[in-house]
This record gives C-alpha cells, sequence and structure tokens, in this order.
C-alpha cells in the first residue's frame, strides 16, 4: 500500500510544479513550459489545477460523432445590452457573449472571440510553444474565479492555426485560430462576433477592449470582465508617437489615449466597434509598452488585413450572417 501512495505522489509531483511567468512585450499571461510533463487523465488535471470540472460542460475527447458544421442561419455581433457600464469597470453579465477566455495548464492565459460555433480567434503570440491537448477555451464565462456565475462551457482544442508569417520579434501577423474539438450551440450567453467588412477602416471611431487584463500596469487580474472605451488612431498618428515609426506595419492599428488602454492578460482577445446594432471585431490585443503610458498606444492585428487568411481556414465551417 506505502509503495502504490509512493508511485503516485512521484506521477503527480511534475504536475504541481507549475510556475507562471511575464512577458513584457505582449499583452500576456505567458507560462513557463516545462518539457516533457505528461497528465494522467483530464479530469484529475484539471482538478490539480484549479479547474472546476462540474462547473462546466466538457467535451468528450473521444466523442467527435457529432462534431458537424450546423446551420448558418444565426446572427453574429449582438451584444446583451441589458446592463452597459463603461470606461475600464466590470461588464454586464455576458454583455459580450463571444468573449473566450484560453486556459493553460490549469491557468488563465489569453482571451479570445467566438467567430463560429467550431472556431475562436486570437492571437499567434498567445498559442506560441502551447501544446495543444493542454489548451482549453472557456465560453459564456463572467467571474473567472467563480464558474457556477453563468452557465460557462469549456471545450478542448484539435487544431491551432498560427499565422504562418508571425514574427515573435516584431509581432507582425501577430493572427491566430484555434478550433474547437466539439462545436458550441448558440444560446443569448454564448454568440459569435461579426467580422469586419472589406478595407473597413476603424480610425477615428471609438473602439471598445474586452478581456480579463490587468486593470493597472503591474497590478493584478481582476476577477470580473472588464472593458474600456479606446480611440483608434490612424497609421500616421500611431507613427508619431513615441514607437519607432517603423515597428508599426499596416497590419496594425493603434488605439488608447492616457490611461485608457488594453493591458498585460488583455493579448488574443477583441477590439471591438458598433456597426448599428451589432459589433465588429477590428483588433486583436497584440502588445505595447506598459499599460496606459502616454505616447504608447496599444496596439492592435488589424483583423480587416486578414479576412482572406481568416476565409482560406474557415472554409470547413460558417459565419454567421448579419
Amino acid at each position: 500500500m506505502v509503495s502504490v501512495m509512493l508511485m503516485l505522489v512521484l506521477l503527480l509531483l511534475p504536475m504541481l510544479h507549475n510556475v507562471a511567468g511575464a512577458q513584457g512585450f505582449g499583452r500576456w499571461n505567458e507560462t513557463e513550459l516545462l518539457p516533457g510533463r505528461t497528465r494522467n487523465g483530464r479530469f484529475l488535471f484539471d482538478t490539480l489545477f484549479g479547474l472546476n470540472t462540474a462547473a462546466f460542460s466538457l467535451d468528450d475527447d473521444d466523442d467527435l460523432s457529432n462534431n458537424q458544421v450546423k446551420s448558418c442561419d444565426c446572427e453574429c455581433g449582438a451584444a446583451n445590452q441589458e446592463i452597459r457600464i463603461v470606461g475600464g469597470r466590470p461588464t454586464g453579465v455576458n454583455q459580450y457573449p463571444w468573449l473566450a477566455r484560453l486556459v493553460y495548464d490549469g491557468q488563465f492565459h489569453c482571451g479570445a472571440s467566438l467567430l463560429t460555433r467550431d472556431y475562436v480567434l486570437t492571437a499567434a503570440h498567445c498559442v506560441r510553444r502551447l501544446k495543444r491537448n493542454k489548451i482549453r477555451v472557456i465560453l459564456g464565462d463572467y467571474d473567472q474565479f467563480v464558474a457556477q456565475e453563468t452557465p460557462a462551457i469549456m471545450r478542448a482544442v484539435t487544431a491551432i492555426i498560427r499565422h504562418r508569417s508571425f514574427d515573435q520579434n516584431s509581432y507582425n501577423n501577430d493572427i491566430a485560430l484555434l478550433k474547437l474539438r466539439k462545436p458550441v450551440d448558440f444560446t443569448k450567453t454564448i454568440r459569435p462576433v461579426c467580422l469586419p467588412k472589406e478595407r473597413s477602416e476603424p480610425a477615428g471611431q471609438l473602439g471598445t477592449v474586452v478581456g480579463w487584463g490587468r486593470t493597472s500596469e503591474g497590478g493584478t487580474l481582476p476577477a470580473l470582465v472588464q472593458h474600456v472605451d479606446v480611440p483608434i488612431l490612424t497609421l500616421d498618428q500611431c507613427r508619431s508617437m513615441k514607437y519607432r515609426a517603423s515597428r508599426i506595419t499596416s497590419n496594425m492599428l493603434c488605439a488608447g489615449k492616457g490611461k485608457q488602454d488594453s493591458c498585460q492578460g488583455d493579448s488574443g482577445g477583441p477590439l471591438l466597434v458598433r456597426n448599428g446594432d451589432k459589433h465588429e471585431i477590428v483588433g486583436i490585443v497584440s502588445w505595447g509598452v506598459g499599460c496606459g503610458r502616454a505616447g504608447y498606444p496599444g496596439v492592435y492585428t488589424r483583423v480587416a488585413r486578414y479576412l482572406p487568411w481568416l476565409r482560406a481556414n474557415l472554409d470547413d465551417t460558417c459565419l454567421c450572417s448579419k
């Protein structure tokens, strides 16, 4: 009996030495990757790293029989507007029903946005060096520390599709898709966001950044989803700021003013604009210097530049109509 318990302890020890690291360049929470780690069962793994599996609908990794694309007769970008609190404060419960969070090794890692029943959109730097079988996508969530707040669901990932030209030094082409192992059913609290139109230009509009990122530079991660309104700049305006002009490519856009900004932990999440009564994702939180520093607005992946890439990689699913 003692030898059996000793063997079990030895098997579990590698899992318990997870160490969270910090990445000062991108706006994410990087988890240190420990090579050679294995897991001895999904529910044991999730329990060890703080995921309450009883509170989620976790798809069965072996049940792929229903993994078929369903009807596209659906709407995108419709927010739940019962409660609206702006200016860097908590959102209403499930106000942005496409918002997802990526969990890696049981820890919050990055944000993401639901595009179809099968795919979420995030930043390429968020999934660099990640092992697919350790990623979980959580949808329909609000309070990341109280899973019972809303009927959240959790999905495993079958594919990581990172832009082949992503540059980890400049963060150019910072875009990626994750394919969910099992499609989600759209509900009031889980719905997709709309993509922008071809050659759309959001500069001059007021955008909204949504996520669980830090509320101040060096601060702690909030429990509740936050959102803040940020003015979207033109390329010329951004290049005239304190960044080196050549760092801001045409694949990027800048948004923010003063303390209105995204921060670490928001990476991969959406920058939204209103188009009528619908929301479009015009940017993906990518990088920046500090948070809310004068002259250093947040830098985002310009989604409109990647519509052909998205269509090519979403050919096995379908987007909702507007």
